[in-house]
């Protein structure tokens, strides 16, 4: 926005729950219940999505404190556009804009590729999805609802990589493997999965902030596998990678799909992860692992096929190619 809108003032505010308590509360909550008790975050997260009528309850008990919490900050800046990309607090917004205490327009932006109840708020002035069958989903909740097709934002470092130079020596495929920023799902078996495609083949895992998996994979000391931590080198070794293998989806999905790198889901976590790959497959966007035998396979044909691999990474550079820009400068002559 700061590049497109230069004369705007764009203020960030990181919050997910409305208040830095209960922001705190839900992240140490999510982090327990997918480390410790995955099936229990899945059934809870589909039986929400097949009865919206029973997200709809918990949407009205979440968002009052959410909307009394972002009140205060929204009379601050007295803001003319509210751009929201979580859930929860685009409840809030929604609930206040319900109430009029909320005149500036308001986007929720849907930073998944597949839609959850929780992300439909009919108060919202906008909400933008990243593909169609998501803004389908989406009316079909909200059948009122201004929705809109926009290609997902992502940091500008994550740009059209070309494929990655072979090293000498080396003529097989690099992975990055990654679970997101907390390392989620079964990544050493995953690791295990990727490696067994054959000798050619080397993986980068991002074991996040899961110290744990990082000392484990070290230990290893197989000269195929490179564990790294938490790391800002994120959108350098997507480009230096020939395919990139996730669990969980979401912002790591996106930019795989900004840098052109073909996208193979493995194990890929119950929930929004499950949700997220299955969304993506549908649109040609991915390839979708059940179980590490099929990861197996996979990588190993993409090992020998580069034409399929180059057909992967074409799709995924035209989903990115579109018009963000465009978008956000039509949302202004909207706005204004």
């Amino acid at each position: 926005m700061r590049a497109v809108w230069p004369d705007t003032e764009v203020t960030e505010v990181e919050t997910v729950a409305g208040s830095p308590r209960r922001t705190r509360l839900l992240e140490v909550a999510y982090r327990v219940v997918m480390r410790r008790a995955p099936v229990l975050y899945g059934v809870a997260y589909d039986v929400l999505r097949r009865r919206p009528r029973v997200a709809a309850v918990f949407q009205r008990l979440g968002a009052p404190a959410t909307a009394r919490a972002l009140r205060p900050v929204l009379r601050r800046h007295a803001p003319d556009l509210v751009v929201c990309t979580y859930p929860v607090t685009s409840g809030g917004l929604a609930l206040l804009r319900r109430r009029g205490e909320l005149t500036a327009r308001t986007v929720a932006v849907v930073t998944d590729a597949a839609v959850h109840p929780f992300w439909v708020w009919p108060d919202v002035d906008e909400t933008w999805t990243m593909l169609d069958a998501a803004a389908d989903a989406v009316r079909e909740l909200a059948p009122d609802a201004a929705v809109r097709v926009v290609p997902p934002a992502v940091d500008p470092r994550f740009t059209p990589a070309p494929p990655p130079a072979r090293e000498v020596g080396h003529p097989g495929l690099t992975v990055l493997v990654t679970g997101g920023s907390l390392a989620f799902g079964r990544l050493d078996a995953v690791v295990d999965a990727v490696l067994a495609a054959g000798d050619g083949v080397r993986a980068v895992v991002l074991c996040g902030r899961h110290e744990a998996l990082r000392q484990a994979l070290a230990a290893r000391r197989d000269p195929r596998v490179r564990a790294l931590g938490w790391t800002d080198a994120v959108p350098a070794e997507m480009a230096a990678a020939d395919v990139v293998v996730t669990t969980g989806g979401g912002m790591i999905a996106s930019e795989a799909l900004a840098v052109g790198r073909p996208l193979l889901f493995v194990t890929p976590v119950r929930g929004h992860g499950r949700a997220c790959a299955a969304a993506l497959a549908a649109a040609g966007l991915a390839l979708v692992c059940p179980r590490p035998a099929d990861a197996t396979r996979v990588v190993a044909d993409l090992l020998a096929d580069p034409a399929r691999r180059e057909g992967l990474a074409a799709a995924a550079r035209g989903f990115s190619g579109r018009d963000l820009d465009g978008e956000l400068a039509a949302l202004a002559r909207r706005t204004v």
